[in-house]
């Protein structure tokens, strides 16, 4: 006799189970504690937009009212929105993050600095600008303020008391990898508290940092002994009716439950590859953007426009790229190779050369490698500057690539890296770009290993893929050319 209907995969059964909101008061989802910093970030903001205008009073020898703020009003909505996008792109809404005291007070200064060089370019050409004092003053005022707030929350919100407690029911190769990802992020604030198994001899090796507290069957008991706010499902294999009860008694007692590549996803940013099933994948996949026309029409206007507005700075670059090229060795300054586009469509791909000619002379493709000895010295600096992949902007405007998307892969690679990674084809379903989410996340690859790593923040990518993630990734991006970590 079957317990379930045909349709009673993992998966379906998990959309019915019903969402509850934690009722802990002691222990902020990430959302609730984004709101906050949000929240409190904004009214810092609020306050030293005040404060400039009156320090501002002050310092011309005028006597301090508010009507100058009632007759600049708009700046106090115009400074809140800047700083918060600035502060956005800066990562500082980012929680894993959030606690890292010297890495939040640097973003907070870059965050400053960008802003006061934007006022300048509003500075010289509008009428309406505030002298240069006030962005000074509110500068002053601010980047203190919500340091001082940002350490305060630091150590508050990732004390033990605080800490996000989490039961696996599965102890497997699944359940260890998300139980390694959690303990490779302890900024996240995730502690585990042990695994639910119903065969504890076969436990995987892995496990020996947290104790098997009993079966899954026990999984309601043993999440209220040990003061649970999450349980993850880490099982391969479907779930049974009797297990499904208690998880959804779980939720109503205001216990969260997810499934294990759903929070790898949302601790690491990545998608693990080698834990998803077919099903998962492809739900993954009909959730993504990826034929919304007007999703990818924006996207499209999002590349024109910057390439057109940084059309200038790549015309003064080029000349003197191809004249170092042709100093440092001899052969084109151009090298073109044959990639794969979305769909699989092939096209060339152009970047500047910085290898020896004829550097594949037995006609095997080779992937590059650290101290490459085909790499010239002027080929050295670009492959690190990635400004090697600057003439891909002519592949942007005939429309083979994008500006952000998963790098383009040789053929013969691809034909390689199929049969060994999973769901590698998925990288095809959107178009190939000159930068993308795991190159600001990952080092240059050169291996199996490094494809399937990749992929997992391209897979990432592609199920969240929108002009704003675009513009994060190209903001991100300038931080990655100054680092030099190319290859």
């Amino acid at each position: 006799m079957k317990l379930y209907p045909n349709d009673s995969t993992p998966q379906a059964l998990a959309n019915t189970m019903p969402t509850f909101r934690k009722t802990n008061m002691f222990k902020l989802p990430f959302s609730e504690r984004r709101l906050l910093l949000l929240f409190i970030d904004a009214c810092l903001v609020l306050l030293a937009v005040a404060g400039a205008f009156l320090w501002w009073q002050n310092s011309a020898g005028q006597s301090i009212d508010s009507s100058i703020m009632r007759e600049r009003w708009f700046w106090f909505p115009i400074m809140l929105i800047s700083w918060g996008i600035l502060a956005g792109l800066n990562d500082l809404y980012d929680i894993p993050t959030s606690c890292r005291r010297t890495l939040t007070a640097v973003r907070v200064f870059v965050t400053g600095i960008l802003g006061f060089i934007i006022y300048w370019g509003v500075y010289f050409v509008s009428s309406q600008s505030l002298p240069r004092l006030f962005v000074i003053f509110f500068l002053v005022l601010v980047i203190p303020a919500i340091i001082l707030w940002r350490w305060s929350y630091s150590y508050v919100f990732f004390a033990p008391p605080f800490r996000h407690r989490v039961l696996i029911i599965g102890a497997n190769d699944r359940g260890a990898t998300i139980a390694r990802a959690l303990k490779r992020e302890p900024l996240t604030n995730y502690q585990v508290v042990g695994f639910l198994d119903n065969a504890p001899e076969a436990v995987h090796e892995s496990l020996a940092s947290a104790p098997i507290l009993g079966a899954e069957k026990e999984v309601l008991h043993v999440a209220r002994q040990m003061g649970v706010q999450e349980v993850v499902i880490a099982l391969e294999r479907n779930l049974e009716r009797p297990l499904f009860s208690q998880l959804v008694e779980c939720q109503a007692q205001g216990i969260e439950v997810s499934w294990m590549p759903d929070l790898y996803e949302r601790v690491c940013r990545s998608v693990p590859i080698q834990h998803v099933d077919p099903a998962w994948a492809l739900s993954a996949m009909q959730g993504a953007p990826l034929i919304g026309r007007f999703q990818l029409a924006a996207k499209r206007m999002l590349d024109l426009i910057i390439v057109l507005l940084a059309a200038p700075v790549f015309l003064l670059l080029m000349p003197a790229i191809g004249l170092a090229i042709m100093l440092d060795s001899p052969g084109p300054v151009f090298y073109s190779q044959v990639r794969c586009g979305r769909a699989g469509k092939k096209f060339k791909i152009l970047k500047f050369r910085t290898m020896v000619t004829n550097a594949e002379r037995d006609g095997k493709p080779q992937w590059a490698k650290k101290k490459d000895p085909r790499i010239t010295r002027v080929g050295q600096f670009l492959r690190k500057s990635r400004l090697d992949e600057l003439p891909q902007i002519i592949n942007v405007l005939l429309n083979d690539m994008s500006l952000v998307g998963p790098r383009p892969e040789r053929p013969e690679f691809i034909e390689t890296l199929e049969k060994e990674v999973r769901f590698y084809r998925t990288r095809l379903t959107v178009k190939p770009g000159i930068t993308g989410w795991a190159q600001i996340h990952y080092d240059y690859g050169n291996s199996v290993e490094d494809a399937l790593i990749k992929l997992q923040y391209d897979f990432y990518y592609i199920r969240y893929l929108s002009v704003v993630l675009d513009i994060y990734i190209l903001f991100r991006t300038i931080g990655v050319l100054f680092k030099l970590k190319g290859t």
